[in-house]
């Protein structure tokens, strides 16, 4: 079984080669989602444009391949003694936000509950706490706010209301994993540091699934212009830079 909490292409493999900025393909797609039960984000309701058309293409694929595709807005399933809830859609980030609308899962073994809020950027949508503190969970899997778009994208407004979500998560919650946009800035446990005292007050922990995992978190994205330096890309990679897109497309980057 897997889960689809939306359609952006950094959530959910496309059934399509693409070599310049995802490096997809329809092989790769099919290993992934042959024969599989996916739980996915309803594409008639609550969704933007370019992921109804996304979801809808994917879903068809999906079929093909001998899989079965749920729509998993709001429901519950079970595997057994393991239960999987979908939340209802929640904001992409914030209440009115531009990029659509995502699914929060809950696993729930026994009395014990992990929760993946996927894309909620911190969260910065009221509506979105809530139904994280409805589920009780132990441990949230929880995708922090942007810092690196704060005032160029994103609202230096809704970065902390964002962090002051997230806060409240981290008081109710004993375990919360950062994730995702948070780590893409070098200066993160700054910008976090009310989300970390929140949590320590109550004696709760937050922290990366690399330090959960017992290990020190090595954030690549945050260093790109570092590793840039120290790790220079070949000649022929530069000169494959320089083609076209269309001949891009067609040859696949030498790396």
């Amino acid at each position: 079984m897997i889960t689809v909490s939306h359609y952006h292409n950094d959530h959910h493999t496309p059934n399509y080669t693409e070599t310049v900025w995802l490096g997809s393909s329809a092989e790769e797609a099919e290993q992934i989602y042959r024969d599989k039960t996916v739980l996915v984000k309803d594409v008639r309701n609550a969704i933007n444009f370019s992921q109804r058309r996304r979801g809808w293409m994917f879903q068809q694929f999906v079929k093909k391949i001998g899989g079965k595709c749920e729509v998993a807005d709001g429901k519950t399933f079970e595997y057994g003694a393991t239960k999987v809830r979908m939340s209802e859609p929640v904001p992409h980030g914030e209440e009115k936000s531009g990029l659509g609308w995502v699914l929060m899962t809950t696993v729930q073994s026994g009395e014990e509950r992990v929760l993946h809020a996927s894309d909620v950027q911190g969260p910065m949508a009221r509506k979105t706490v809530r139904a994280i503190l409805k589920e009780k969970p132990d441990l949230v899997v929880l995708s922090g706010p942007p810092l690196y778009l704060e005032g160029v994208q994103v609202e230096k407004s809704s970065i902390r209301r964002g962090m002051e979500n997230a806060a409240r998560v981290a008081v109710a919650v004993p375990n919360v994993i950062f994730e995702h946009h948070v780590l893409r800035s070098l200066d993160w446990r700054e910008g976090a540091k009310v989300v970390y005292e929140s949590g320590m007050r109550v004696g709760h922990r937050v922290l990366t699934a690399a330090e959960y995992g017992g290990v020190e978190p090595t954030l690549l994205e945050s260093i790109r212009e570092r590793l840039y330096e120290e790790e220079p890309p070949s000649d022929a990679f530069l000169k494959w830079t320089k083609l076209k897109r269309d001949k891009q497309r067609q040859e696949a980057p030498p790396v």
